[in-house]
């Protein structure tokens, strides 16, 4: 079973993964990136998330 603090960091990493990922989309359509090609990338950046936050958990 996790430590109270095993929790609190994995839930701190989950909510910053999520706000890079919010930042990220916004850089990309501030940039003037297609809609199509921002979906296409932020699909990868997703799939990328989660094998970190997999290699992260263990």
């Amino acid at each position: 079973m996790p430590s109270v603090l095993d929790r609190v960091i994995e839930r701190e990493l989950r909510r910053e993964l999520k706000d890079a990922l919010i930042r990220f989309e916004q850089q990309l359509r501030q940039g003037g990136v297609t809609d199509e090609n921002v979906k296409n990338r932020l699909r990868g950046a997703k799939q990328f998330v989660a094998f970190l936050y997999g290699r992260y958990l263990g």
